[in-house]
């Protein structure tokens, strides 16, 4: 059985480039096998991500 760990964030931030951002955390997910939603806008992220322990920590 392979152990997962799930984690559920948000902030409210102001966030000047949303789709910059994006491409950076979907290129590190992909690096870190995780998937997830990650919802950006200029107000703050909500996301919900799930992998490995090691992979979701790295993300975080």
């Amino acid at each position: 059985m392979s152990d997962y760990l799930v984690a559920a964030f948000y902030k409210f931030t102001k966030i000047e480039d949303p789709a910059k951002l994006q491409a950076s955390i979907e290129d590190c997910c992909l690096e870190n096998d995780v998937r997830g939603i990650v919802l950006l806008a200029s107000e703050g992220i909500n996301s919900t991500i799930a992998g490995s322990p090691e992979g979701v920590r790295n993300v975080l």
